[in-house]
């Protein structure tokens, strides 16, 4: 009898042995809510401070670069809008929407175009810009230029400030304002679903005019599309594709001053330049729809992305004249296109050309997107 009670007592389960096992069992459970309140705080903390609960947590599937050749090193997108910096010096900010990454191809300097490229591959360039004096943009050799962001006479095929009228928008304006920049496609605008039995097709007048936007390399150009049509798939692609950004037609403002930004690089480009793909373009080599070789320039419309990019930006000359939210005035055909088309000469519409359609689908026309930052 007395070694049993000893055995109650004492033993592995005796009242004293589950005695300290409770009082460790209670120890543990304090401290694990001390650590599960203090993790409540924190994220609180983290809300009340407007990152989204994840201050001072380094997250490894987003980038956490300040600087542009780092986010390209880590080839992540980033989990909020950030701004970062080029490689020259002084160094030039560029705005990088949240959902982004900066593109294995992009430039490391602004003045050579940074390439920003969403999970689904749709690329934009960053224009450096504002309004009122404009913006400067730091140069690798030393030397500075300001950017507005303002409409221009190339004195081609257009007359400004007499035939042709738009207001900017105070979204636009107010987006490049604030973050001293703004996005251009680095494509024309390309029909994501012109697929017939699984091959790429170009479009038709019968295509349909609802098919998703894609900005990328050798797609089929989104010709055969109204200007109404245009504008509401260029307005719907930041929603389908959940942007913090806001995606638009291209205005005259953006085309003319990603023009002007180009021609830091290449002066001629909105008069006299044959990049693109014109009548008389300089011979070039590209891969068709069904990704054969061909040779240019043939007459004939071809896949994005396939002549010389410019500051890593295609084809705003040649190709496809694309519509822009410009009007011309006192005529029956006012819908704005810029650019100038396969059909043409780059000498008598070069990129920074302007023309006037009726709006209707034509084989000829397709259009650009603007990608503006979250002013929040």
């Amino acid at each position: 009898m007395a070694g049993v009670a000893l055995n109650l007592t004492i033993g592995q389960n005796g009242i004293f042995s589950r005695a300290e096992t409770a009082a460790n069992t209670w120890r543990n459970a304090e401290q694990n809510e001390q650590l599960a309140m203090g993790e409540i705080e924190e994220l609180m903390d983290g809300y009340l401070n407007g990152n989204s609960g994840n201050q001072g947590v380094e997250n490894e599937d987003y980038n956490t670069a300040t600087t542009v050749v780092d986010a390209i090193s880590q080839n992540k997108p980033f989990e909020f809008d950030t701004t970062i910096t080029d490689s020259c010096e002084p160094a030039n900010s560029v705005r990088i929407p949240a959902g982004f990454k900066i593109a294995q191809e992009s430039a490391t300097l602004v003045e050579n175009g940074i390439v920003i490229e969403d999970t689904d591959g749709n690329q934009f360039v960053w224009i450096p810009a504002d309004t009122g004096d404009g913006q400067t943009v730091n140069m690798s050799n030393g030397e500075n230029t300001k950017i507005v962001y303002e409409r221009i006479n190339f004195g081609k095929q257009n007359d400004i400030y007499s035939n042709y009228t738009e207001n900017l928008s105070e979204d636009e304006k107010s987006s490049v304002e604030k973050w001293k920049g703004y996005y251009i496609g680095r494509h024309e605008s390309g029909d994501g679903e012109a697929i017939n039995n699984g091959e790429k097709e170009l479009r038709t007048s019968s295509s349909p005019q609802t098919h998703k936007v894609v900005i990328q390399k050798n797609q089929v150009p989104y010709n055969w599309i109204t200007f109404d049509n245009a504008i509401v798939r260029a307005e719907e692609m930041s929603r389908i594709q959940s942007y913090t950004a806001t995606t638009k037609l291209a205005s005259s403002y953006a085309w003319d001053t990603a023009i002007k930004f180009i021609q830091l690089k290449n002066s001629n480009y909105g008069t006299t330049s044959p990049e693109g793909n014109y009548t008389n373009s300089e011979t070039f080599n590209y891969m068709d729809i069904n990704e054969i070789e061909q040779q240019g320039p043939n007459n004939d419309i071809i896949p994005t992305g396939q002549t010389k990019a410019v500051s890593n930006i295609y084809d705003l000359g040649g190709n496809l004249w694309e519509y822009t939210s410009e009007r011309k005035l006192n005529t029956g055909s006012p819908y704005v296109v810029r650019g100038g088309a396969y059909d043409v000469s780059y000498l008598d519409f070069p990129a920074g050309s302007r023309n006037n359609f009726n709006g209707i689908e034509n084989e000829t026309a397709g259009f650009r997107v603007a990608l503006y930052c979250n002013i929040n």
